[in-house]
């Protein structure tokens, strides 16, 4: 009986918490602002008077087959 009362009050704080989460408005000056480049992601030379940034990775390519 004790197992049934945690799932539900689980169930219920988590559903309690997502609508909270869903009616509450949240301003747009609250969210990070996205670089599409960072400066860790920059190739080649960087402008002068700034630090060089180090070259990352290429990844790697994975092959998936399937068989139908």
């Amino acid at each position: 009986m004790k197992l049934r009362r945690f799932v539900s009050a689980s169930a219920a704080s988590l559903l309690v918490w997502l609508a909270i989460t869903f009616v509450h408005e949240v301003p747009t000056q609250r969210y990070p602002r996205l670089d599409k480049y960072p400066a860790t992601t920059l190739r080649g030379t960087p402008p002068a008077g700034s630090q060089a940034a180090t070259p990352v990775d290429e990844p790697e390519v994975l092959q998936v087959f399937v068989s139908h």
